[in-house]
């Protein structure tokens, strides 16, 4: 884009829960500001779909199907992305569950651990796998997005 806000060209911008709705919409504006993207979600037919509408629109993306949920999984989003550029400049954590509906004083264990390894930990382990390459770097940026449940 030319409109003189800003330019994110020779940037990687990995953003997970991508594959559609908020992530896609971020993901799809970092593209058209010239930022090569990760594009992640459970489904890997999302994801292709995805960054082959980012690619078809001039973008550069790279779909890898991630739960953010297994720290595995994570690891290997890392890595993959890594493969590819060499580096990650900006970490958008989108990805995010709510298993309950209902007051907090009732919400059983399983559902509660649910929410918390996903919307939680998994951001932490993600943070800790990416941002130490910022810092080496000596730069980028990390946004951890929340509902206003949060």
């Amino acid at each position: 884009m030319s409109d003189g806000m800003f330019d994110l060209t020779g940037r990687v911008a990995m953003v997970t829960a991508s594959s559609r709705g908020i992530g896609f919409g971020i993901a799809q504006a970092m593209a058209g500001r010239g930022a090569s993207v990760v594009i992640s979600s459970r489904k890997a037919d999302a994801c292709e779909d995805a960054a082959r509408t980012i690619s078809d629109a001039g973008g550069d993306a790279l779909a890898i199907p991630c739960n953010v949920g297994h720290k595995d999984q994570l690891e290997g989003l890392v890595e993959a992305a890594m493969a590819r550029w060499g580096q990650i400049d900006i970490l958008v954590c989108n990805a995010g569950i709510n298993p309950y509906y209902g007051p907090l004083a009732e919400i059983g264990d399983d559902a509660f651990d649910k929410t918390m390894g996903t919307n939680v930990r998994s951001t932490l382990w993600l943070c800790n796998m990416v941002l130490p390459g910022m810092a080496e770097r000596g730069g980028g940026a990390a946004l951890l997005i929340a509902s206003i449940a949060g």
